[in-house]
């Protein structure tokens, strides 16, 4: 009788221990499927390594199964971002010095470039886009008098294909497509501020002068042209005299005032 026992305590422990083996072996298969799970969004890619090696990207959105042992996601955004560039203190084509700040609009291309070949890319994009912004400014001069010479003030296309062009070769190295530059601050350093409106009202003063000069002439040419249509005929003397009060009254820039000149002629008296 006690073999007997024996015999089935035995068969029992080997069924215990056959249990406890499939049971370990059930969960842990189900622990691995259940974390081998991945789900992929819209408008991203992940990058998979696998103990430091590179496996695939995954780039269909939905959910994915790879093996979680010694596995390693990098999830990479591909929509459309922006990077807002801080104020910052330059120098001008013609050494003033401005404060500038910009917004970047960029987006990931090679999502393996991004995650790997460089250590952020985020990071990366904001320290070379303002060494960009730095270099690019010192190529332009703040406000040009020339209408055809590109400047910062109006932002004219050769100066946003100048930013773009720099920015995009310092980020190609992080797999990064720059989709736009624009300018969001611009003004003169506080130190020459008050030099510089200075300098701005005096040149508007003299634009202004040189309009008025010339539609004086214009007036004047005019007047001379219609006078002696009218046959009204003036001696030269006359004539120099007129054009001078027509430009003095024309070009000045206070109120004239008139001045009638008044002759008076005085009869001589005969003598005995």
């Amino acid at each position: 009788m006690k073999t007997i026992d024996e015999n089935e305590m035995r068969q029992n422990q080997g069924f215990l221990e056959m249990f406890l083996v499939v049971l370990v072996t059930v969960m842990t298969f189900g622990v691995v499927l259940l974390f081998g799970f991945v789900i992929v969004n819209p408008r991203e890619e992940i990058v998979v390594l696998r103990f430091g090696k590179f496996v695939t990207t995954l780039r269909k959105q939905g959910i994915c199964w790879i093996h979680p042992v010694g596995r390693a996601l990098h999830r990479i955004p591909t929509r459309d971002m922006t990077h807002d560039i801080a104020v910052t203190t330059v120098l001008e084509r013609n050494g003033n010095p401005i404060q500038i700040s910009a917004i970047v609009v960029y987006r990931v291309e090679d999502s393996y470039k991004a995650a790997l070949e460089v250590e952020n890319y985020r990071k990366f994009i904001e320290d070379q886009a303002s060494a960009v912004i730095k270099r690019c400014s010192s190529q332009f001069p703040y406000e040009s008098a020339d209408v055809s010479e590109p400047c910062l003030k109006h932002e004219s296309d050769v100066v946003t294909k100048s930013f773009i062009n720099e920015l995009q070769t310092a980020v190609n190295a992080a797999g990064i497509l720059v989709l736009n530059v624009r300018l969001n601050d611009l003004t003169y350093a506080p130190e020459i501020a008050q030099a510089m409106l200075m300098r701005q009202q005096a040149m508007a003063l003299i634009d202004a002068r040189k309009t008025i000069v010339e539609g004086a002439v214009e007036i004047v040419k005019d007047a001379v042209v219609r006078l002696g249509a009218a046959e009204l005929h003036m001696s030269d003397s006359q004539r120099e005299q007129l054009i001078s009060n027509l430009l003095v009254v024309i070009c000045s820039g206070e109120r004239a005032q008139p001045v009638l000149q008044v002759q008076s002629g005085g009869h001589g008296r005969n003598k005995s």
